[in-house]
């Protein structure tokens, strides 16, 4: 019995890391793929950027209105994003009613062996 238990603490701890590891690695890689991490060489890239050439990429505040009206009339509908949430609504009754249906099957059997 104790090996058993020993394997399972020791699987159980294994897969623990595994867990701690793979989301320890995808906060690093969204920030990578955020820039977080190319600050630096944003500032002196716009460090280095001349006056010159300032005039003649600038873009009306106008355009930038427009483009950020445009975006928020735009209400599109993710039909996985829906699906997701429909599944976690059932899922999370689904639970909820075996837990309480499994809380009352045990107060029952307490009932039933108590003297």
């Amino acid at each position: 019995m104790t090996k058993f238990m020993l394997k399972c603490f020791g699987i159980t701890a294994l897969l623990l890391f595994g867990v701690l590891f793979g989301i320890q690695k995808a906060h690093f890689e969204m920030n990578e793929l955020k820039g977080a991490s190319n600050k630096e060489s944003i500032e002196s890239m716009n460090d280095s950027f001349s006056p010159e050439n300032e005039d003649v990429d600038k873009t009306s505040s106008h355009d930038i209105q427009a483009k950020q009206e445009t975006l928020n009339k735009i209400d599109s509908f993710n039909v996985f994003s829906a699906l997701g949430q429909k599944l976690t609504s059932w899922i999370s009754s689904a639970f909820s009613v075996m837990i309480s249906v499994l809380g009352i099957i045990i107060q029952e059997m307490l009932d039933v062996f108590s003297p």
